[in-house]
């Protein structure tokens, strides 16, 4: 009690200056426990002026993955000793990505990935005509379509 006592002296000076400019007393950080600056949750002075970001460079999904099957029924190929890297190269608009698929087809297979300009394919074989079967830096496995020199640089 006497620490209240010898603080409310100390504090009377600013709470009087602060009354007389007109303004409330808030608290320091008026956020909730929901807000995360940076995230899009909430907006502070920094967080509404900074633009989001136009291009995402790791490949946005198309869709939601489908589950991934049991150990006893996984049939994801593995890469050879010597997997060949190469990268996703020369993609430019309409399409400023590559497409990998569920299958070497654009009539049967679902799009998974648009992979941009810069991407690195694990190249697993086998090539089945202008298809080539990958697995991108997130362990996702699908078809891209294969033009070297084009669309795949090695």
């Amino acid at each position: 009690m006497k620490y209240l006592l010898a603080l409310v002296p100390a504090l009377a000076p600013a709470l009087a200056l602060t009354l007389s400019l007109g303004l409330t007393a808030t608290p320091a950080l008026a956020q909730s426990d929901d807000c995360y600056p940076g995230l899009g949750l909430c907006e502070d002075a920094v967080t509404a002026k900074t633009p989001l970001p136009s291009r995402i460079n790791i490949g946005t999904p198309e869709a939601p993955p489908s589950p991934l099957p049991q150990a006893s029924e996984q049939t994801q190929p593995q890469p050879s000793p010597a997997a060949q890297v190469c990268v996703v190269y020369d993609v430019r608009p309409p399409d400023a990505w590559l497409a990998l698929r569920t299958e070497p087809t654009t009539k049967r297979g679902r799009r998974l990935y648009k992979l941009p300009s810069g991407t690195r394919l694990e190249m697993l074989g086998p090539q089945e005509g202008n298809w080539h079967l990958v697995r991108v830096s997130n362990g996702s496995v699908g078809w891209v379509s294969w033009y070297r020199g084009r669309w795949i640089a090695c």
